[in-house]
């Protein structure tokens, strides 16, 4: 198979398509001046014509055009046939068509140089993309690996805090279950000593050994006001937070205490707050701390003011309220005439949902305890 070195440059393939063309023109110049055929001879001059169209000249037709008329007409003088009159016409025709061509070839050659700076434009585009295309293929594949790893160790992770928390739900369970038996046992040694420490009482005639007796029974008392103050304890946050409709919590309270002279002033709307489910021990216990430690308290009422902080639940009585010393110690474990332990008990419960709990009143007027409860953890009805 014979290959036609057109030169390796873009260049040298312009000036070889260059000498060619030009040597096309003298041998067809000869041949009109030698053996002048007229249009047979002169439509070899298209033949170089059209290969200017690989010319990176734009103009470069309408030039061959120019040439080539003159080469028509220098052929005719040279041979002697343009003194013949009906030679002229037909001259003048094929140089019209000359240039008729040439303007197709310049559309032709135009069209392509666009073609082709679009089509090179379309293929470094292609190639940027299949770069691009390789280069997010690589990262999809390093982000997968990465993902597939960080998965891997989150199971991981995941399955030992199952076991984790498998262990611990077992390990509560029998705490759970120590202290239910603990307690169990000792309250019923407790009522049996509290039994017999009544039963001492009755038979004992020294005056100085029944007092003895009756701080055994104050002891033993305050023992089992421990004990359900643990079994109370235990049972805080040990089921989610939910939610409570608070006025009926207030009356249930009430119910479950002796209340004979007191007046309960329900002032809340039907409004629910956000909290744990030992929320009614927070009333029960408010209502029972005016009632132990009010002295003369006859009128114990709930109501609620909402503030830019949250809804402010307020239970206030007409007792005697708390020394302005006291005011945050109340709430300490052991603090008190008693145990110490019901308003400590109420801040822990309202402590689970972030309610937060202070003493507001004044001195000698009465108490005045404050529930504020955060935006999102109460809605009102109605």
């Amino acid at each position: 198979m014979i290959q036609v070195d057109l030169g390796k440059t873009p260049r040298e393939q312009e000036y070889l398509i260059l000498m060619s063309m030009i040597c096309l023109c003298i041998g067809i110049l000869s041949a009109d001046v030698v053996l002048p055929l007229g249009f047979l001879i002169w439509i070899l001059y298209l033949i170089p014509l059209l290969m200017s169209v690989w010319l990176s000249q734009r103009y470069a037709p309408f030039v061959t055009a120019w040439l080539i008329t003159f080469c028509i007409l220098g052929g005719g003088l040279m041979s002697g046939t343009v003194r013949d009159a009906s030679d002229l016409p037909n001259r003048a025709i094929f140089i019209l068509m000359t240039v008729i061509v040439s303007l197709l070839v310049w559309e032709i050659r135009t069209t392509y140089s666009n073609l082709e700076t679009e089509v090179n434009e379309r293929r470094a585009v292609q190639n940027e993309m299949k770069v691009l295309t390789r280069l997010l293929e690589s990262r999809v594949v390093e982000r997968t690996k990465e993902l597939s790893e960080i998965t891997t160790v989150l199971q991981n992770d995941i399955a030992e805090r199952r076991k984790v928390e498998a262990a611990l739900a077992t390990v509560n369970q029998k705490l759970s279950l120590l202290s239910q038996i603990t307690r169990h046992d000792i309250s019923n040694r407790v009522f049996a000593l509290l039994a017999n420490i009544d039963l001492a009482k009755d038979d004992a005639e020294n005056t100085k050994f029944k007092d003895t007796l009756e701080k055994l029974e104050l002891v033993s008392r305050s023992i089992q006001t421990q004990i359900t103050f643990t079994k109370d304890y235990q049972e805080i946050g040990a089921r989610a937070p939910s939610w409570h409709s608070v006025a009926p919590m207030i009356m249930h309270a009430a119910e479950q205490l002796d209340v004979r002279g007191v007046k309960i002033g329900n002032h809340l709307p039907d409004t629910e707050i956000f909290s744990d489910a030992m929320i009614t021990k927070v009333f029960y216990n408010l209502i029972d701390n005016a009632l132990s430690h009010g002295d003369h308290v006859t009128n114990i009422i709930f109501s609620q003011e909402e503030t830019a902080d949250g809804l402010l639940l307020i239970c206030e009585d007409n007792g005697i309220g708390i020394p302005p010393q006291d005011k945050t110690r109340i709430f300490t474990k052991e603090f008190g005439r008693d145990s110490g332990l019901g308003l400590f008990l109420i801040r822990e419960i309202l402590s689970i949902t972030g309610i937060t709990l202070r003493e507001t009143g004044d001195y000698g007027k009465g108490a005045r305890f404050e529930m504020l409860v955060k935006k999102g953890y109460y809605r009102q009805h109605g």
